[in-house]
């Protein structure tokens, strides 16, 4: 959960010094509701780091069977080492590199990528019984609607 959070913080980041930087209206405005979207994402998975820390403390967590191998093990430190899913890195760097609302755009549709990525291994990772799973799910659904509305935007401004 704490990658999780980390992935919400840097797309929150990103959009906010994209919004700054973009003088298209349009831009703008997309990229607005992008970061108020990061920060609700951000906060539901505090919520459920919270739900899972508790759980942990009574005993009443479990990862899926299929992630409690060492091979499994091995996956996902290589997703979560930051170079599988660039997302775990900070996107200010990477926002003073771009020059165009085009190559944001394109940055954005890449990030959500690898965010819903990243949101399916969660999604697997929850035991069957999971009370977190319909959120974790609707998490997922969301990021899918902002890549659609960023290839939209993208159409509108070319």
């Amino acid at each position: 959960m704490e990658m999780a959070i980390q992935i919400e913080k840097n797309g929150k980041e990103y959009y906010g010094l994209m919004t700054e930087k973009s003088h298209n209206p349009e831009v703008r405005q997309v990229f607005e509701y992008l970061g108020r979207e990061e920060q609700s994402h951000l906060e539901n998975f505090v919520k459920i780091r919270e739900r899972l820390a508790k759980s942990q403390a009574e005993n009443e967590f479990e990862i899926a069977d299929e992630y409690n191998t060492p091979e499994m093990f091995g996956y996902l430190n290589a997703l979560f080492d930051g170079r599988v899913l660039p997302n775990l890195r900070s996107h200010a760097e990477i926002a003073n590199e771009i020059n165009t609302d085009e190559q944001a755009i394109y940055h954005a549709i890449g990030f959500e990528k690898d965010t819903v990525l990243f949101f399916q291994e969660i999604l697997s990772i929850l035991g069957p019984a999971d009370q977190n799973k319909g959120l974790v799910e609707e998490l997922i659904r969301q990021e899918k609607i902002h890549i659609a509305r960023l290839y939209t935007l993208l159409g509108n401004i070319k």
